[in-house]
Formats: C-alpha cells, structure tokens, sequence
C-alpha cells in the first residue's frame, strides 16, 4: 500500500526516483524498495516522504482519504511542469521563511516587468 501511494504521488510530482532518494538521502535502491513493498521505510523516512508530498502520514499509510480536487480555474495552468525538479524546488520555497519569500517575490516582479516593459513599480495595466 505505502509502495503504491509514494509511487503514484511521486509521479504526480514528475520525480525520479533518483531525485526522490537524493531528498531523503537514501540510495536510489533502498527508495525503489519502497515502492516495490520489498522494504518497509522507518517512521522517520515516512515523515520525510510525507512531507515532500505534501500529505499527512497517515496518507501515505492508507488511513487518510484525500481531499477532492477543485476544479482547475481558467488562469491556472492544466498540465504538471516539464521540470522534475520543479516539485522539489517548490516544495523546498513554501517552507522557506518569509523573508527569503519576500526576496524571491521581488526578483519574480523585477523578470515581469523585464519582460512587459513596464517601469519598476509600475501596477499592472499601468505603462
């Protein structure tokens, strides 16, 4: 059961296994042990993997029913990114602390307004 959940969550993330095992820091072969159910991750390991899927623990054991997805608004986009990296790396940004939130999102508006043209500053629909 726990091999099928990390399996399938992992590939909703777009990971490899090597990319799963590398964020544990395990060898890619223990992690795929996982996943096959020929090895039983520790409790602590089940906390990691919960934590870089974004779920409870008790989802990973098969205990917890998860939520229903909302139905997708026009503006967001449809498919999961090319980069399997991406999951991790936002995963690792929304536990990052504020400040560091904060630097990132005044880096993202200096590329937008790059990009538009627009002056630093400037509101959307302001030129």
């Amino acid at each position: 059961m726990i091999g099928e959940t990390i399996m399938q969550l992992r590939k909703q993330m777009r990971l490899s296994q090597q990319a799963v095992a590398l964020r544990l820091g395990i060898a890619k072969s223990t992690y795929a042990g996982y996943e096959s159910g020929y090895r039983e991750p520790s409790v602590d390991t089940l906390r990691q993997l919960a934590d870089l899927f974004g779920v409870s623990v008790d989802r990973l054991l098969g205990q917890d029913m998860p939520a229903p997805r909302q139905t997708p608004n026009a503006s967001a986009p449809t498919s999961e990114p090319d980069d399997p990296e991406l999951g991790i790396w936002f995963k690792e940004l929304l536990e990052a602390p504020e400040e560091r939130r904060d630097e990132l999102r005044k880096i993202w508006e200096i590329i937008k307004t790059r990009e538009s043209g627009r002056k630093p500053g400037d509101k959307q629909g302001e030129s």
